[in-house]
């Protein structure tokens, strides 16, 4: 049960003020007033009303109330019970707040009005919230409450109803209230004016279609005229001259292809005989003015000084179009601080003050252990993060549960190690066949025997696609141009350098990789040779293979040049290679790297 109405207090009077009605006048018929007012409406339909506990400290922020938390107090259970019948629940409290934001926006005034069943004079539970503006509730010289239920319909109100006022005060005149709209009032009769006058030029005929001047000896020639199909009766005094027709004759012509698209008249010209001298007489008079060219940038000004002036971000009226998407968030953002919070602290301190502390008072609690507070989550819009977190993983600076967070997943969907596992060594098989066998059975894939009877495990690895490596063609292992046995063993040489080179450069990222997070970060790792270190540690679980070789290769291109060699199958086959000993744990060896350099 909430608690009975406490009466309509004399300090919350009901008066409509004179410019009320300008404004829902102007509400009903500038669309762009409309719009503007609606957005602010519909934004406030997605606030969630809550209950909190009063800040802790001065100037802080309330705190939601869980109702699962065991620290609440009693008082603050039932608050959170009470908020969350007001308006029937989530979906009527959207309502409510709709017609809030419409109201303070316009007139600056709302009463909210909550009501038992009326069949039940003494019901105290509240099944109807209605939100009125200052037209639709009235006060009588009885002290009674009314409420507009048609035209000229008025009934009282139940006996136990709660009657609130939601208003904005005027800064210099507090008993009155405000809204954005009143500070516009000129602009949008401005507007008015304009749309006026646009009307009555488009419908206008004097305006619109002007004057043709004619010169009177104009007439049609012969069978063309309206009596040209009949004879003229001289002694019938009801005939047209056939002269007196022509006016008739030029008007019909003009109008028949406005009614009718397929009338020849549309395409054959009228004929018009006329003395020679008169025919640079016929002429037509526009009415047109200097200003009604002016009207259309008249009107764009007035609607920008109209998004200036509502309580909107500018953009709403005037568009986004030159911003990106990035900047359209950053409006809707800076809406949700700068407009729509504020309009909801008025909201929910009149819902507090007039409803919860009433409610929780007439239950014998004590009201000012809670308050009605609002929650904007569902407003805001998140930016898309997932390319920067995407680079931030693989520099090492974000954790896999954080990317798969950003990228709109749960650490629930993230492989197990073993299919993690599974996954690199698929892809190192893949772009070194020539290791597949040993790394397969090093890691429990294949024993022995099943490598000793041939299974085609590395031809099926090879069409498995993946992202990261990408298998080269043999014939671009191997350059075209071979080097001399001189030049082989000099590339070789240089290779092996290189590999080595690389994995100390992986082991010392890797070292990071594995310290961080531990007390003494990388230096807790003991780490003697860093390009030994992957065979100590899982290189895939700690980091990306492609963060811990970037830059390992800056040199091939100068050494393929020097032993006339293809640069790029060059640089695949070592990163392919060393990318095999990182994912198996296996450490370099000269004769290893031979074998996955000899052409296949």
């Amino acid at each position: 049960m909430l608690a009975p109405n406490l009466g309509v207090r004399a300090s919350s009077s009901i008066s409509v003020h004179g410019w009320h009605h300008d404004a829902w006048d102007y509400y009903d018929t500038i669309g762009e007033l409309r719009f503007g007012v609606n957005w602010i409406a519909n934004a406030m339909s997605r606030v969630n009303l809550v209950a909190a506990r009063p800040p802790d400290s001065p100037g802080g922020d309330p705190i939601i109330i869980d109702p699962e938390d065991p620290i609440n107090s009693p008082a603050q259970k039932r608050a959170a019970e009470i908020v969350a019948l007001i308006a029937g629940g989530q979906s009527g409290q959207g309502q409510m707040l709709l017609s809030f934001g419409i109201h303070l926006s316009v007139t600056g005034v709302a009463w909210l009005v909550a009501e038992p069943s009326l069949d039940d004079p003494l019901s105290d539970r509240f099944d109807t919230w209605l939100v009125l503006s200052t037209e639709e509730i009235r006060e009588t010289r009885e002290g009674r409450v009314e409420i507009r239920v048609g035209e000229k319909r008025w009934r009282d109100l139940h006996p136990n109803a709660i009657v609130v006022r939601v208003w904005r005060k005027h800064p210099r005149r507090s008993w009155e209230p405000d809204a954005p709209v009143r500070g516009v009032l000129a602009v949008l009769s401005e507007i008015d004016l304009l749309n006026r006058h646009i009307h009555a030029t488009a419908t206008s005929r004097l305006a619109g279609a002007g004057v043709l001047a004619i010169p009177s000896e104009a007439v049609f020639p012969p069978g063309q005229g309206p009596q040209a199909s009949q004879p003229v009766d001289p002694d019938d005094q009801n005939t047209t001259a056939p002269e007196d027709g022509f006016v008739d004759t030029l008007i019909d012509a003009m109008t028949t292809p406005l009614i009718d698209r397929g009338s020849a008249a549309a395409v054959v010209p009228l004929v018009v005989k006329v003395p020679g001298e008169l025919v640079d007489k016929i002429k037509h008079l526009s009415f047109s003015t200097p200003f009604d060219d002016r009207v259309m940038d008249l009107l764009d000004q007035a609607i920008k000084r109209l998004a200036l002036g509502l309580d909107i971000p500018p953009e709403v009226l005037t568009g986004t179009g030159g911003m990106n998407h990035w900047g359209a968030w950053q409006v809707a953002e800076e809406a949700i601080t700068l407009h729509i919070e504020p309009l909801s602290e008025t909201v929910v301190h009149a819902l507090t003050i007039g409803f919860l502390e009433a409610a929780l008072t007439a239950e014998g609690y004590d009201p000012s252990e809670a308050m009605i507070w609002y929650d904007t989550s569902d407003l805001r819009t998140k930016p898309d993060k997932t390319a920067s977190a995407l680079e931030a993983y693989d520099r090492n600076e974000l954790s896999a549960d954080a990317l798969l967070r950003e990228m709109g997943f749960s650490p629930e969907d993230a492989p197990d190690d073993e299919e993690r596992r599974r996954n690199v060594l698929l892809s190192v098989v893949r772009g070194a066949p020539t290791l597949a066998p040993s790394i397969l059975m090093d890691l429990g894939y294949l024993s022995a025997p099943e490598i000793a009877e041939g299974v085609s495990v590395v031809e099926d690895a090879k069409a498995i696609s993946t992202p990261e490596i990408t298998a080269p063609a043999p014939e671009q292992t191997v350059p075209e141009t071979q080097p001399t046995s001189v030049g082989q063993a000099a590339l070789l040489a240089s290779c092996d350098m290189i590999v080595r080179r690389a994995l100390e450069r992986a082991g010392s990222r890797l070292r990071s990789a594995v310290g961080k997070g531990q007390p003494g970060g990388a230096s807790s790792v003991v780490c003697a040779d860093p390009s030994a270190l992957h065979t100590h540690f899982d290189a895939t679980a700690h980091s990306d293979l492609g963060s811990l070789l970037e830059g390992a290769w800056i040199l091939v291109p100068e050494i393929a040049e020097r032993y006339n060699v293809d640069a790029e199958a060059l640089t695949l086959s070592l990163d392919t290679y060393t990318r095999a000993l990182l994912a198996s744990k296996q450490e370099h060896k000269y004769g290893r790297l031979e074998s996955a350099l000899e052409p296949a």
